[in-house]
């Protein structure tokens, strides 16, 4: 297991965890009305976007007088580590974090940094444009030591990091500290993706209100710093943590429909399982297996205002045991960020657990999915000691991660 050190979201509600997560607490949305042609945009677009000056500026203690020859991944990169570094990771981890051998990176992401493919031409093919090389060329750039991951798979890409973050820190590990990032930048070609997915919707998204059926578009990045269990109990007394956050269990399960498509399993018996969620109650039964649903103080469920995501989740929360658990959604505060997005929500959820409350869920008015789930409109306090996250996504994919606040 592990431990939670350091975290930081840049977004367009702040620079900061902390600014994000009062935004949140206020009710406040990054979703806005951008016309056509920002950003080589074609067409207007309802949706969460950093302003790229802003980017730049944030960026640039890292990046110094080369962020403006960096592309704005690798900016978003840079700035979202500086900002969990600077404002959250104690002393007694800063150097080491820079220094030791005993660092991992963990990028999550969907499409890694597209941005830069306009650098391709027919005959050229620059190999650090792809995912895999983005998180080795931060790292170089920074001076970071270690070794990088990469964990491509939807937007469930945080959770599934988390996850690997919790194996490369098992016991007995070459590694003491993983970093994990994700990034999630709006370019011609992910519109694009997102438009063929019948994402982007004209109106503000609606979590578990299926009235809509679409999300918006959303720019964010998120970093998390764990260290070992080992090593955090040993220096524990150094740390200055009043509270502290662990990451108890995570569990990745499959549908066995593959692509969710309500026309696909409408009419399909041997879809049924994938309208009932069977692979997320598998997911959420996994990490419950390490926790008393008693002790649970929410769920953070990643609704994305599709009527085939919100629903199956909400009935698989439902069928799982747990329609007395307080849900909430971030959604209509940053918009859909794939990469990024569960390892936001995710940070967010840990802060409010540490804080003792239940962050809001920003466009709830009407409940209109099957599952009888308990979903939280407006701050509520809480005492209970853990929380579980759960996503779904594309291609089938379910995930499920426990996180426990001790003193």
């Amino acid at each position: 297991m592990m431990y939670k050190i350091g975290d930081g979201i840049l977004s367009p509600l702040g620079a900061t965890t902390e600014d994000n997560y009062q935004a949140v607490r206020l009710g406040k949305t990054g979703i806005r009305l951008f016309p056509a042609g920002f950003r080589g945009l074609s067409k207007p677009v309802l949706a969460s976007l950093i302003d790229p000056i802003d980017l730049e500026t944030l960026a640039a203690p890292y990046c110094g007088a080369t962020t403006h020859q960096a592309t704005r991944y690798r900016q978003a990169m840079a700035a979202v580590l500086e900002s969990a570094v600077t404002h959250t990771v104690p002393e007694f981890y800063k150097t080491e974090l820079v220094e030791s051998h005993k660092v991992a990176v963990v990028f999550c992401t969907t499409k890694g940094d597209v941005d830069s493919f306009r650098e391709l031409s027919d005959q050229v093919v620059k190999p650090n444009l792809f995912p895999w090389h983005v998180a080795q060329r931060l790292m170089d750039e920074l001076g970071i030591n270690g070794k990088p991951f990469v964990v491509m798979n939807s937007t469930l890409s945080g959770m599934q990091a988390m996850m690997t973050a919790n194996r490369l820190l098992t016991k007995g590990s070459p590694y003491d500290f993983v970093i994990v990032i994700g990034v999630e930048l709006i370019s011609p070609f992910t519109m694009f993706l997102l438009e063929q997915a019948e994402l982007v919707g004209d109106t503000l998204v609606t979590p578990f209100d299926t009235t809509s059926d679409r999300t918006n578009p959303g720019e964010s990045a998120a970093c998390a710093i764990f260290v070992r269990e080992e090593r955090f109990l040993k220096d524990k007394p150094h740390l200055k943590m009043p509270v502290s956050i662990k990451f108890k269990a995570g569990a990745f399960t499959t549908e066995p429909c593959g692509l969710l498509n309500e026309f696909q399993y409408k009419n399909d018996n041997d879809c049924k399982e994938v309208v009932e969620g069977a692979a997320m109650q598998r997911a959420i039964r996994k990490v419950l297996s390490h926790e008393s649903t008693r002790n649970l103080s929410f769920i953070n469920m990643h609704g994305v205002g599709k009527r085939v995501f919100d629903n199956m989740t909400s009935v698989a929360i439902d069928k799982a045991g747990l329609r007395r658990v307080p849900v909430n959604c971030f959604e209509a505060n940053f918009g859909h960020s794939s990469g990024s997005t569960s390892l936001l929500d995710s940070i967010l959820a840990a802060k409010s657990l540490e804080r003792k409350e239940i962050l809001p869920t920003l466009g709830y008015d009407a409940h209109k999915v099957d599952g009888r789930i308990q979903v939280v409109s407006s701050v509520k306090p809480s005492a209970k000691n853990s929380f579980m996250a759960v996503s779904s996504g594309f291609g089938g994919v379910n995930a499920a991660v426990l996180f426990s606040r001790e003193k």
